[in-house]
């Protein structure tokens, strides 16, 4: 049997819920051979866990950084609690820091899987913070708006314009923006996007998962030109959904330590030097001493002198330093409130990762 279709039988016994269909267009769209990591039976050549390693881009501290997606990762029953994943992760953080990436991320499928992530390094940094409205709540508009065809060509410059607007958030490439509308279609997603009546620019879009204990759509992402556009897109989706409450799950903002915060995506730094030196460049005002130790990327361990704009790395010692810190601290930290980062001293900005495979 080829590689894919090893990985294809791994992903019907792991991921059951999937359809046929969304499977047929995942393996035709999206899979490819060389971002699969795979280890095989001891005694044949026969795969029996695997785990996808997608190429994706982040805006963080005035750059755009490689980020790799950890996606997909399963190991047939009979050869699970051997150790196989533990052996995979390791080598898929391996592998994105080779090829240039600067962090990793995932999704865990479950909430007691974050302490299993935790022991690679992983961090919760990725949050939502949930608004309720009714089914009868309307979003009033100023200004008038005509629906976009989900099809229209336009829609990526569009999305892309949008999304580059935020820091510290994952983007999507053209084909990527392509496989959220095909998963969207398949998953049964609400989509709606609406454009000004009088110039035609597209200025906002939404999506929205039917939750299936309930009759709400939870929003999981919205992009939009300001307000007004922001509550014409809710409205375009009231009328294709209608009758439904809404679950609009925002980004936090940068000035909130907590709150009511739902965990979301996980995320860890492979490449100390590219993060730091990007918080260095960006904040020339900046001087700090960050002691790092990482077990797994033994790279990344040194002493890292942020000041007045360069970034300085020497050996690990026990020299003074202001922060002594693991990877997984590390990336909270970079990934945290401005509060907290008024007590560190470290700069950071809150994540945001959405419309991800998951």
């Amino acid at each position: 049997m080829s590689k894919k279709s090893d990985i294809q039988k791994i992903w019907r016994e792991c991921f059951p819920d999937d359809s046929a269909r969304w499977r047929r267009m995942f393996f035709d769209a999206v899979y490819v051979d060389d971002e699969a990591l795979t280890l095989t039976e001891p005694d044949s050549d026969r795969i029996v866990s695997s785990l996808l390693l997608l190429s994706y881009s982040m805006t963080f501290q005035g750059r755009s950084l490689g980020l790799a997606y950890i996606y997909g990762a399963g190991t047939l029953r009979r050869f699970r609690a051997q150790g196989y994943m533990s052996r995979l992760l390791r080598r898929a953080l391996r592998e994105a820091s080779d090829r240039g990436d600067t962090f990793a991320a995932l999704i865990p499928a479950r909430p007691s899987l974050r302490q299993y992530y935790s022991r690679f390094g992983f961090s919760t940094v990725f949050y939502s913070r949930p608004e309720r409205y009714t089914a009868i709540h309307r979003f009033p508009t100023r200004g008038k708006y005509q629906a976009v065809d989900p099809s229209d060509p336009r829609l990526y410059d569009a999305f892309a314009r949008l999304m580059g607007q935020r820091q510290c958030c994952v983007q999507h490439s053209r084909a990527q923006f392509l496989t959220i509308m095909d998963d969207a279609e398949l998953s049964g997603y609400g989509f709606a996007a609406v454009a000004h009546a009088d110039s035609g620019e597209i200025a906002a879009m939404v999506w929205a998962a039917p939750e299936p204990a309930s009759q709400t759509l939870k929003v999981v992402e919205l992009l939009a030109d300001d307000s007004d556009a922001a509550n014409a897109a809710l409205t375009a989706l009231q009328q294709k959904m209608p009758g439904r409450p809404l679950t609009l799950m925002r980004r936090p903002d940068d000035s909130m330590p907590g709150g009511n915060l739902i965990a979301g995506g996980m995320a860890r730094v492979v490449n100390a030097e590219s993060a730091l030196r990007a918080v260095a460049e960006n904040n020339p005002d900046l001087r700090l001493t960050i002691r790092l130790t990482d077990p797994i990327l033994q790279e990344n361990n040194g002493i890292y002198t942020l000041n007045r704009g360069t970034l300085r790395i020497s050996d690990l010692s026990d020299a003074p330093c202001d922060l002594d810190l693991t990877p997984e601290v590390l990336t909270s930290m970079l990934f945290s409130s401005s509060p907290i980062a008024a007590v560190t001293g470290l700069p950071s900005r809150r994540a945001h990762m959405s419309l991800m495979l998951s």
